[in-house]
């Protein structure tokens, strides 16, 4: 078998997926019992330009994107391959095998499968794609005036530079979203969807059970923990914990919104909902045709000229995000609404549709905030088909706090800041 002459395999170059739909070019270096599988040469230097010598000396990132490095012993017509998987994001272990010029692995939360590849060309068209996301970017972002900035410029041209050098979808995907950390504003990356589906089992591969999304702990008679670790549900998912919420009615509620990226206003107006006592308006998003309209931001006494959004529907503000100047969003109280003391913990890492919620309920004066600052990332996201199978995910209205306060790039101050680890503690601390 082929796979026996590991002297053959020594120098090759393999096309293997991660992640379900990520292509990765690597190449096997094989020698007395040790191997190494690597992406491109110079890769890491290419993305992080500037920062990679301090980077590489610190000890944080490898001379390549992708390093796999361990052992390998043959058995029978299969190599068998040990060792320690790194990227510019994780570390993992390996383990894998090479039989009939293929090779499967299964990693610490991923499966890697894939064949030799007999030419060193790009798995796709980087530069097309590239040209392809700008443009859309151009044509849709909310506010048009932020194409002029330097900023944007300077992205533009990089990201351009790098896609003629990338060769696999890793690589392109961190070159791109690398840059992105200079622009002045979020929401804004590619990515490869992961299939529903997850990848046929083997007898190396594994399905990893999703955890889950919410959780309720009772502290005691008083206090309950309700930790929201994202809102990227329907109100179908978080409705039976709010249920629950109102059965066990607490005379303190801590929300746990540590760690939240965000994700939609279907499973967050549900829980808004529930605990505010009286009519919230949640502050206004503004989109390309105001901005392309009008050059000064809205007074706060006019944003009751543009239409109401209360809808639980992410589908329902992008189309009205597509069809008005700017939406007011308003949360109307539960019938069966939330009456003791609320307090939220909050940390660095506490984004998008979780940062209206923190400030909208700390300004009425309905919540204490716990924590640390929050992300600073807020706007409308909204995801667009690139060319092959990466999406373009972007911002297509800034948001504006009640009374007029931006809240991207800049977050939210907690009440009583504290590390985020010590935000349980402390707030205990505080209902004693």
């Amino acid at each position: 078998m082929f796979a026996l002459e590991t002297g053959q395999l020594n120098g090759t170059q393999w096309r293997v997926t991660i992640s379900g739909n990520t292509e990765l070019l690597l190449n096997l270096k094989m020698n007395g019992g040790r191997f190494a599988l690597t992406s491109r040469k110079g890769s890491t230097q290419d993305i992080l330009g500037g920062k990679y010598l301090m980077a590489r000396m610190s000890g944080k990132v490898n001379p390549t994107t992708i390093q796999v490095i361990g052992t390998y012993h043959v058995d029978n017509d299969t190599v068998i391959l040990t060792g320690k998987y790194s990227s510019l994001t994780s570390k993992q272990t390996f383990a894998g095998k090479i039989f009939d010029r293929q090779l499967e692995a299964v990693m610490s939360n991923n499966v890697m499968k894939g064949r030799i590849h007999d030419t060193g060309e790009a798995l796709a068209d980087y530069a097309a794609i590239a040209t392809e996301a700008l443009q859309v970017t151009e044509l849709n972002l909310y506010n048009p005036l932020l194409l002029e900035s330097k900023a944007w410029k300077a992205f533009r041209k990089k990201v351009a530079d790098l896609a003629g050098r990338v060769k696999d979808d890793y690589e392109f995907e961190k070159a791109f979203n690398f840059q992105v950390s200079g622009l002045p504003f979020s929401h804004y990356g590619i990515s490869i969807p992961i299939p529903e589906q997850p990848m046929s089992p083997t007898p190396l591969t594994t399905t990893l059970k999703a955890p889950s999304k919410f959780a309720i702990k009772q502290v005691n008679d008083q206090t309950v923990v309700f930790t929201v670790k994202t809102f990227s549900a329907s109100a179908d998912e978080i409705m039976p914990y709010i249920d629950t919420l109102k059965m066990l009615n607490p005379g303190n509620l801590i929300i746990d919104l540590r760690n939240n990226g965000g994700g939609t206003i279907a499973s967050a107006l549900p829980l808004v909902s529930y605990l505010v006592n009286d009519t919230l308006y949640g502050g206004i998003f503004l989109t390309r045709k105001y901005f392309s309209t009008h050059d000064n931001l809205p007074n706060t006494s006019d944003y009751q000229h543009f239409p109401l959004f209360s809808e639980a529907s992410f589908p329902l503000i992008i189309e009205g995000i597509h069809k008005h100047n700017g939406l007011c969003l308003v949360v109307y109280p539960d019938a069966d609404h939330y009456k003791g003391r609320v307090y939220i913990l909050a940390n660095s890492k506490t984004a998008s549709t979780c940062e209206p919620i923190v400030y909208g309920l700390k300004y009425n004066k309905r919540a204490t905030i716990v924590g640390e600052r929050t992300a600073g990332a807020m706007l409308n996201g909204e995801r667009f088909e690139l060319p092959g199978k990466f999406n373009l995910w972007m911002p297509t209205a800034d948001y504006y706090t009640v009374d007029g306060k931006k809240l991207d790039k800049i977050g939210v101050e907690p009440d009583f800041p504290v590390q985020s680890e010590l935000a349980l503690d402390t707030t205990l601390e505080l209902l004693k």
